[in-house]
């Protein structure tokens, strides 16, 4: 893993992860979209569904809440702050987005089907 990838499991998760836990965050997803996927997943589909649009930054980070305080608490704890204080030389946060909802599995990777009706 190179660049901000890098610098996300090495610099930023060995200080994060305490905080995470402290303040009851249950899950942590890093998702890495490196371009030259993006770049051929995008002309590859493209055929098939052309008004897809594909993103244009190289990761998604999930965090697994039960509920939207715990985020607030990680945000504010001191610790936290200093886990992401060189977080401006690898993340462009102008294109940061955020959203909230709640995921349903329906295919696990052992091969199960969940979650539908009988």
């Amino acid at each position: 893993m190179a660049g901000k990838g890098k610098w996300i499991v090495e610099g930023y998760l060995p200080l994060a992860i305490p905080v995470f836990k402290k303040h009851g965050i249950l899950g942590y997803t890093l998702f890495v979209t490196p371009p030259t996927l993006n770049s051929a997943m995008k002309e590859g589909l493209g055929r098939y569904r052309p008004a897809w649009d594909f993103a244009d930054f190289d990761c998604f980070i999930e965090y697994v809440v039960s509920d939207t305080q715990s985020i607030k608490n990680v945000m504010a704890d001191p610790e936290w702050l200093g886990a992401v204080k060189d977080e401006e030389h690898w993340v462009n946060t102008s294109k940061a987005l955020a959203t909230v909802g709640y995921a349903t599995q329906y295919l696990l990777p052992s091969g199960e089907t969940v979650n539908l009706p009988k």
